[in-house]
């Protein structure tokens, strides 16, 4: 059935169809935990980040999903949703993600997330799987998930 050597696990760039990609890790851990468990590495790119995170750190994917949709909710209540100037993705998903996560993710996270980056120089993929603090962690998680590079302590290197 699964290869000798193990398997990994993979969540696209998904926009705002984030939210199933929650949707898939929850049934997999309701009804298929030993792949989630027994993954070698766990890749996410832009959206599926999010998700990859909060499984490689063990942390509440419930909480997640309704931070997720409390995110749809409020760019909702603008005219021009997400791209609304008063609209602050990287604000709410940093202070959900700080909140949610555990303190030590960074150290779960290091080696077993792999956060997909372009490099602006080369145009290169980049996977980010080392993390020195939670912040760092959120800082990489937030990067791949906003365009909004002044915020970010690697902005000059990397390209969403």
């Amino acid at each position: 059935m699964l290869s000798v050597g193990g398997w990994n696990i993979s969540f696209a760039g998904c926009g705002f169809l984030g939210v199933y990609h929650i949707g898939v890790a929850s049934c997999l851990l309701e009804q298929a935990p030993y792949l989630i468990k027994g993954a070698n590495k766990i890749f996410g790119a832009s959206a599926g980040a999010l998700t990859a995170s909060v499984l490689t750190t063990q942390a509440c994917l419930e909480k997640c999903c309704e931070d997720v949709i409390d995110v749809a909710k409020e760019a909702r209540k603008r005219n021009l949703g997400p791209l609304h100037p008063t609209f602050n993705l990287v604000k709410v998903v940093r202070s959900g993600l700080q909140r949610d996560l555990p303190e030590d993710a960074h150290i779960r996270a290091s080696g077993k997330l792999f956060i997909s980056l372009t490099r602006v120089s080369d145009g290169a993929n980049v996977l980010v799987s080392d993390f020195s603090s939670k912040d760092e962690l959120i800082q990489v998680r937030l990067f791949r998930s906003h365009h909004s590079l002044n915020k970010i302590k690697r902005p000059h290197q990397f390209l969403n």
